[in-house]
Protein backbone atom coordinates (compact mmCIF):
# COMPACT_ATOMS: atom_id res chain seq x y z
CA UNK A 1 0.00 0.00 0.00
CA UNK A 2 1.40 3.37 -0.96
CA UNK A 3 0.61 6.76 0.59
CA UNK A 4 -2.22 7.48 -1.90
CA UNK A 5 -4.18 4.26 -1.35
CA UNK A 6 -5.88 5.66 1.77
CA UNK A 7 -7.54 8.40 -0.28
CA UNK A 8 -9.42 5.82 -2.34
CA UNK A 9 -10.25 3.42 0.45
CA UNK A 10 -14.05 2.92 0.84
CA UNK A 11 -15.23 3.47 4.39
CA UNK A 12 -18.69 2.54 5.75
CA UNK A 13 -21.20 5.41 5.88
CA UNK A 14 -22.25 6.28 9.42
CA UNK A 15 -25.96 5.58 9.94
CA UNK A 16 -28.24 8.10 11.74
CA UNK A 17 -28.97 7.35 15.38
CA UNK A 18 -32.76 6.98 14.99
CA UNK A 19 -33.55 6.06 11.38
CA UNK A 20 -37.15 5.59 10.24
CA UNK A 21 -37.69 1.82 9.92
CA UNK A 22 -37.67 0.92 6.19
CA UNK A 23 -41.18 -0.57 6.32
CA UNK A 24 -42.58 2.53 8.05
CA UNK A 25 -41.20 5.22 5.74
CA UNK A 26 -44.35 5.40 3.62
CA UNK A 27 -46.60 5.55 6.70
CA UNK A 28 -44.40 8.22 8.29
CA UNK A 29 -44.53 10.47 5.22
CA UNK A 30 -48.28 9.99 4.96
CA UNK A 31 -48.76 11.01 8.59
CA UNK A 32 -46.72 14.19 8.00
CA UNK A 33 -48.88 15.02 4.99
CA UNK A 34 -52.13 14.39 6.82
CA UNK A 35 -51.22 16.73 9.68
CA UNK A 36 -51.55 19.66 7.29
CA UNK A 37 -55.31 19.14 7.15
CA UNK A 38 -55.82 19.54 10.89
CA UNK A 39 -55.76 23.34 11.02
CA UNK A 40 -58.26 23.56 8.17
CA UNK A 41 -60.63 21.13 9.88
CA UNK A 42 -60.49 23.06 13.14
CA UNK A 43 -61.39 26.29 11.33
CA UNK A 44 -64.28 24.52 9.58
CA UNK A 45 -65.59 23.23 12.91
CA UNK A 46 -65.46 26.63 14.60
CA UNK A 47 -66.94 28.47 11.61
CA UNK A 48 -69.76 25.94 11.23
CA UNK A 49 -70.69 26.13 14.91
CA UNK A 50 -70.73 29.93 14.87
CA UNK A 51 -72.75 30.04 11.65
CA UNK A 52 -75.49 27.73 12.89
CA UNK A 53 -75.56 29.36 16.36
CA UNK A 54 -76.15 32.76 14.78
CA UNK A 55 -78.71 31.24 12.39
CA UNK A 56 -80.68 29.64 15.25
CA UNK A 57 -80.65 32.94 17.19
CA UNK A 58 -81.96 34.85 14.17
CA UNK A 59 -84.69 32.24 13.66
CA UNK A 60 -85.72 32.40 17.31
CA UNK A 61 -85.91 36.21 17.28
CA UNK A 62 -87.83 36.25 14.01
CA UNK A 63 -90.41 33.76 15.31
CA UNK A 64 -90.95 35.15 18.82
CA UNK A 65 -90.00 38.80 18.50
CA UNK A 66 -89.91 40.42 21.94
CA UNK A 67 -89.38 37.45 24.25
CA UNK A 68 -89.95 39.57 27.35
CA UNK A 69 -93.50 40.29 26.21
CA UNK A 70 -94.18 36.55 25.94
CA UNK A 71 -92.67 35.92 29.37
CA UNK A 72 -94.85 38.67 30.85
CA UNK A 73 -97.89 36.86 29.45
CA UNK A 74 -97.11 33.53 31.10
CA UNK A 75 -99.33 34.03 34.11
CA UNK A 76 -98.89 32.28 37.45
CA UNK A 77 -102.39 31.04 38.37
CA UNK A 78 -101.54 29.00 41.44
CA UNK A 79 -98.42 28.27 43.46
CA UNK A 80 -95.60 27.70 43.50
CA UNK A 81 -96.11 24.93 46.04
CA UNK A 82 -93.10 23.13 47.47
CA UNK A 83 -93.24 20.22 49.91
CA UNK A 84 -90.21 18.93 51.77
CA UNK A 85 -90.21 15.77 53.89
CA UNK A 86 -87.21 17.06 55.86
CA UNK A 87 -89.38 19.80 57.33
CA UNK A 88 -91.00 17.19 59.56
CA UNK A 89 -87.79 15.16 60.00
CA UNK A 90 -84.74 17.47 60.20
CA UNK A 91 -82.46 14.50 60.96
CA UNK A 92 -83.24 12.67 57.71
CA UNK A 93 -80.28 11.99 55.41
CA UNK A 94 -82.36 12.56 52.26
CA UNK A 95 -85.38 14.70 51.47
CA UNK A 96 -88.39 13.99 49.26
CA UNK A 97 -89.17 17.29 47.58
CA UNK A 98 -92.34 17.95 45.59
CA UNK A 99 -92.96 20.98 43.37
CA UNK A 100 -96.07 22.31 41.70
CA UNK A 101 -97.22 25.44 39.87
CA UNK A 102 -100.18 26.25 37.61
CA UNK A 103 -99.47 28.52 34.64
CA UNK A 104 -101.63 30.20 31.99
CA UNK A 105 -100.31 30.74 28.47
CA UNK A 106 -101.67 34.16 27.52
CA UNK A 107 -98.98 34.94 24.94
CA UNK A 108 -101.15 34.78 21.83
CA UNK A 109 -99.37 31.74 20.36
CA UNK A 110 -98.76 28.06 21.01
CA UNK A 111 -95.53 27.59 22.95
CA UNK A 112 -93.54 24.45 22.04
CA UNK A 113 -92.27 24.22 25.63
CA UNK A 114 -93.40 26.08 28.73
CA UNK A 115 -91.44 25.43 31.90
CA UNK A 116 -90.88 26.39 35.52
CA UNK A 117 -87.41 26.44 37.10
CA UNK A 118 -87.58 25.70 40.83
CA UNK A 119 -84.41 27.08 42.40
CA UNK A 120 -83.24 25.75 45.77
CA UNK A 121 -80.46 27.15 47.98
CA UNK A 122 -78.83 25.43 50.96
CA UNK A 123 -77.12 26.83 54.05
CA UNK A 124 -73.79 26.97 52.19
CA UNK A 125 -75.36 29.08 49.41
CA UNK A 126 -75.11 26.20 46.92
CA UNK A 127 -77.78 26.41 44.25
CA UNK A 128 -79.73 23.59 42.60
CA UNK A 129 -82.31 24.01 39.84
CA UNK A 130 -85.10 21.53 39.15
CA UNK A 131 -87.04 22.08 35.92
CA UNK A 132 -90.57 20.92 35.14
CA UNK A 133 -92.00 21.47 31.66
CA UNK A 134 -95.03 20.95 29.45
CA UNK A 135 -94.89 20.62 25.67
CA UNK A 136 -97.13 22.25 23.03
CA UNK A 137 -99.10 24.58 25.30
CA UNK A 138 -101.85 26.26 23.27
CA UNK A 139 -102.70 29.93 23.63
CA UNK A 140 -105.17 30.34 26.48
CA UNK A 141 -104.38 26.93 27.97
CA UNK A 142 -103.74 26.41 31.67
CA UNK A 143 -101.26 23.71 32.72
CA UNK A 144 -100.16 22.41 36.10
CA UNK A 145 -96.46 21.61 36.26
CA UNK A 146 -95.78 19.12 39.01
CA UNK A 147 -93.01 16.65 39.83
CA UNK A 148 -90.88 15.38 42.71
CA UNK A 149 -87.34 14.23 43.41
CA UNK A 150 -85.22 12.86 46.24
CA UNK A 151 -82.06 14.65 47.29
CA UNK A 152 -79.63 15.10 50.17
CA UNK A 153 -79.72 18.79 49.34
CA UNK A 154 -80.74 20.63 52.56
CA UNK A 155 -83.04 23.39 51.35
CA UNK A 156 -83.08 26.69 53.24
CA UNK A 157 -84.81 28.88 50.61
CA UNK A 158 -86.43 28.51 47.21
CA UNK A 159 -87.77 30.52 44.30
CA UNK A 160 -89.26 29.92 40.86
CA UNK A 161 -88.77 31.31 37.36
CA UNK A 162 -90.99 30.60 34.36
CA UNK A 163 -90.05 30.52 30.70
CA UNK A 164 -90.64 29.08 27.26
CA UNK A 165 -88.49 27.47 24.62
CA UNK A 166 -88.48 25.67 21.32
CA UNK A 167 -89.21 21.95 21.25
CA UNK A 168 -86.84 19.03 21.15
CA UNK A 169 -87.10 18.65 17.36
CA UNK A 170 -85.75 22.16 16.84
CA UNK A 171 -82.70 21.54 19.01
CA UNK A 172 -82.15 18.13 17.44
CA UNK A 173 -82.07 19.63 13.96
CA UNK A 174 -80.00 22.67 14.97
CA UNK A 175 -77.59 20.32 16.75
CA UNK A 176 -77.46 17.80 13.92
CA UNK A 177 -76.84 20.20 11.03
CA UNK A 178 -73.48 21.73 12.09
CA UNK A 179 -72.18 18.38 13.33
CA UNK A 180 -73.26 16.63 10.11
CA UNK A 181 -71.87 19.38 7.87
CA UNK A 182 -68.56 19.42 9.74
CA UNK A 183 -68.31 15.63 9.75
CA UNK A 184 -69.06 15.38 6.02
CA UNK A 185 -66.43 18.02 5.22
CA UNK A 186 -63.92 16.25 7.46
CA UNK A 187 -64.50 12.96 5.65
CA UNK A 188 -64.04 14.70 2.29
CA UNK A 189 -60.92 16.66 3.24
CA UNK A 190 -59.22 13.92 5.25
CA UNK A 191 -60.30 10.84 3.30
CA UNK A 192 -56.70 9.65 3.01
CA UNK A 193 -56.39 9.55 6.80
CA UNK A 194 -59.59 7.52 7.13
CA UNK A 195 -58.41 5.17 4.42
CA UNK A 196 -55.08 4.79 6.22
CA UNK A 197 -56.72 4.12 9.61
CA UNK A 198 -59.22 1.73 8.04
CA UNK A 199 -56.33 -0.23 6.54
CA UNK A 200 -54.65 -0.44 9.94
CA UNK A 201 -57.94 -1.37 11.59
CA UNK A 202 -58.54 -4.27 9.19
CA UNK A 203 -54.97 -5.46 9.59
CA UNK A 204 -55.41 -5.90 13.35
CA UNK A 205 -59.20 -6.18 13.43
CA UNK A 206 -59.70 -8.24 16.57
CA UNK A 207 -57.06 -6.34 18.52
CA UNK A 208 -58.84 -3.09 17.72
CA UNK A 209 -62.24 -4.57 18.61
CA UNK A 210 -60.75 -5.63 21.94
CA UNK A 211 -59.37 -2.12 22.46
CA UNK A 212 -62.83 -0.64 21.81
CA UNK A 213 -64.36 -2.99 24.39
CA UNK A 214 -61.53 -2.19 26.81
CA UNK A 215 -62.03 1.54 26.27
CA UNK A 216 -65.79 1.28 26.83
CA UNK A 217 -65.16 -0.48 30.13
CA UNK A 218 -62.76 2.22 31.28
CA UNK A 219 -65.25 4.94 30.31
CA UNK A 220 -67.90 3.48 32.59
CA UNK A 221 -65.43 3.00 35.44
CA UNK A 222 -64.39 6.65 34.97
CA UNK A 223 -68.04 7.75 35.06
CA UNK A 224 -68.63 5.82 38.30
CA UNK A 225 -65.54 7.37 39.88
CA UNK A 226 -66.51 10.86 38.72
CA UNK A 227 -70.00 10.42 40.18
CA UNK A 228 -68.44 9.39 43.50
CA UNK A 229 -66.38 12.58 43.41
CA UNK A 230 -69.46 14.71 42.71
CA UNK A 231 -71.31 13.02 45.57
CA UNK A 232 -68.37 13.65 47.92
CA UNK A 233 -68.47 17.31 46.88
CA UNK A 234 -72.18 17.43 47.70
CA UNK A 235 -73.28 17.86 44.07
CA UNK A 236 -76.70 16.42 43.33
CA UNK A 237 -78.66 16.20 40.11
CA UNK A 238 -77.69 16.03 36.47
CA UNK A 239 -75.74 18.48 34.33
CA UNK A 240 -77.73 20.92 32.21
CA UNK A 241 -76.13 19.39 29.11
CA UNK A 242 -77.50 15.98 30.07
CA UNK A 243 -80.92 17.43 30.95
CA UNK A 244 -81.04 19.17 27.58
CA UNK A 245 -80.36 15.87 25.83
CA UNK A 246 -83.00 14.08 27.93
CA UNK A 247 -85.61 16.71 27.06
CA UNK A 248 -84.93 16.26 23.34
CA UNK A 249 -86.38 12.73 23.40
CA UNK A 250 -89.99 11.87 22.62
CA UNK A 251 -91.86 8.96 21.06
CA UNK A 252 -91.76 10.41 17.51
CA UNK A 253 -89.91 7.79 15.35
CA UNK A 254 -88.56 10.45 12.95
CA UNK A 255 -87.24 12.44 15.89
CA UNK A 256 -85.52 9.35 17.30
CA UNK A 257 -83.87 8.63 13.93
CA UNK A 258 -82.51 12.19 13.82
CA UNK A 259 -81.30 11.88 17.41
CA UNK A 260 -79.55 8.61 16.55
CA UNK A 261 -77.74 10.32 13.67
CA UNK A 262 -76.81 13.25 15.91
CA UNK A 263 -75.67 11.37 19.02
CA UNK A 264 -74.40 8.06 17.65
CA UNK A 265 -73.11 8.79 14.15
CA UNK A 266 -71.99 12.35 13.55
CA UNK A 267 -71.06 13.37 17.12
CA UNK A 268 -68.45 10.57 17.54
CA UNK A 269 -67.02 11.32 14.10
CA UNK A 270 -66.82 15.08 14.48
CA UNK A 271 -65.81 15.31 18.13
CA UNK A 272 -63.11 12.65 17.88
CA UNK A 273 -61.57 14.33 14.85
CA UNK A 274 -61.59 17.75 16.52
CA UNK A 275 -60.52 16.79 20.05
CA UNK A 276 -58.29 13.82 19.37
CA UNK A 277 -56.90 14.08 15.85
CA UNK A 278 -56.61 17.87 15.70
CA UNK A 279 -56.12 19.20 19.23
CA UNK A 280 -54.36 16.10 20.63
CA UNK A 281 -51.77 16.08 17.84
CA UNK A 282 -51.29 19.85 18.13
CA UNK A 283 -50.50 19.60 21.85
CA UNK A 284 -48.43 16.42 21.59
CA UNK A 285 -46.23 17.92 18.88
CA UNK A 286 -45.33 20.77 21.25
CA UNK A 287 -45.02 18.74 24.46
CA UNK A 288 -45.79 15.03 24.92
CA UNK A 289 -48.63 12.53 24.86
CA UNK A 290 -49.43 12.91 28.58
CA UNK A 291 -50.00 16.65 28.18
CA UNK A 292 -52.06 15.95 25.06
CA UNK A 293 -54.32 13.49 26.90
CA UNK A 294 -54.84 15.89 29.81
CA UNK A 295 -55.39 18.96 27.62
CA UNK A 296 -57.90 17.32 25.30
CA UNK A 297 -59.72 15.72 28.24
CA UNK A 298 -60.08 19.08 29.98
CA UNK A 299 -61.18 20.91 26.83
CA UNK A 300 -63.62 18.12 25.95
CA UNK A 301 -65.19 18.29 29.42
CA UNK A 302 -65.47 22.06 29.62
CA UNK A 303 -66.96 22.33 26.12
CA UNK A 304 -69.87 20.15 27.25
CA UNK A 305 -70.89 22.49 30.08
CA UNK A 306 -69.59 25.94 29.09
CA UNK A 307 -72.96 26.98 27.63
CA UNK A 308 -74.70 26.25 30.92
CA UNK A 309 -72.13 27.46 33.45
CA UNK A 310 -72.36 24.38 35.74
CA UNK A 311 -68.61 23.79 35.57
CA UNK A 312 -68.50 21.35 38.48
CA UNK A 313 -70.55 19.01 36.27
CA UNK A 314 -67.67 18.95 33.78
CA UNK A 315 -65.91 16.31 35.92
CA UNK A 316 -67.63 13.27 34.27
CA UNK A 317 -67.01 14.70 30.80
CA UNK A 318 -63.36 15.44 31.61
CA UNK A 319 -62.87 11.86 32.83
CA UNK A 320 -64.52 10.60 29.67
CA UNK A 321 -62.28 12.81 27.54
CA UNK A 322 -59.19 11.52 29.36
CA UNK A 323 -60.20 7.94 28.52
CA UNK A 324 -60.78 8.82 24.86
CA UNK A 325 -57.35 10.47 24.74
CA UNK A 326 -55.68 7.45 26.33
CA UNK A 327 -57.39 5.06 23.90
CA UNK A 328 -56.26 7.24 20.99
CA UNK A 329 -52.67 6.96 22.23
CA UNK A 330 -53.02 3.25 23.09
CA UNK A 331 -54.37 2.42 19.62
CA UNK A 332 -51.40 4.16 18.01
CA UNK A 333 -53.63 7.07 16.96
CA UNK A 334 -56.23 5.08 15.08
CA UNK A 335 -59.16 7.50 15.12
CA UNK A 336 -61.61 4.73 14.20
CA UNK A 337 -60.94 3.04 17.54
CA UNK A 338 -61.81 6.12 19.61
CA UNK A 339 -64.84 6.71 17.39
CA UNK A 340 -65.92 3.16 18.21
CA UNK A 341 -65.64 3.74 21.97
CA UNK A 342 -67.47 7.06 21.67
CA UNK A 343 -70.21 5.44 19.56
CA UNK A 344 -70.89 2.64 22.07
CA UNK A 345 -71.03 5.10 24.98
CA UNK A 346 -73.47 7.39 23.16
CA UNK A 347 -75.53 4.47 21.86
CA UNK A 348 -76.10 3.16 25.40
CA UNK A 349 -77.27 6.62 26.50
CA UNK A 350 -79.45 6.97 23.39
CA UNK A 351 -81.06 3.59 24.00
CA UNK A 352 -81.87 4.40 27.65
CA UNK A 353 -83.51 7.73 26.78
CA UNK A 354 -85.33 6.29 23.75
CA UNK A 355 -86.88 3.56 25.91
CA UNK A 356 -87.83 6.16 28.53
CA UNK A 357 -89.67 8.11 25.81
CA UNK A 358 -91.90 5.04 25.46
CA UNK A 359 -92.33 4.69 29.21
CA UNK A 360 -89.76 1.92 29.66
CA UNK A 361 -87.23 2.46 32.44
CA UNK A 362 -84.29 0.06 32.76
CA UNK A 363 -82.00 2.00 35.14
Amino acid sequence: MNEFDELFEQKPIKQPQNPVPPGDTEDFMLQVKLQRHNGLMLMIYIATMILFSVGSLLYFNAKYGNTQTILDNIVLVDGPTITNSCTADPEATSCDIGVSATLLNNSGMTLPVMYADFIFIDSDSNEYTFTVQEKDVADGATVTLTDSFTSSFRVTSSSMNVGFDEGGMFYTVIGLLPIAVSGALFLFIDWQAFKYDAKRFRKNFWNHIGTIAFGFGIVWIALIVSQMILTALGVDGTSQNELTIQNMFDANPLHLILLFLLLCVFTPITEEIVFRKVIYNFVEKRSNYVAAIIATGAIFGLMHVISYGDFIQSIPYIFMGLVFGFIYFYSKKNILVTMGVHFINNFITFSIYALMAYGITIV
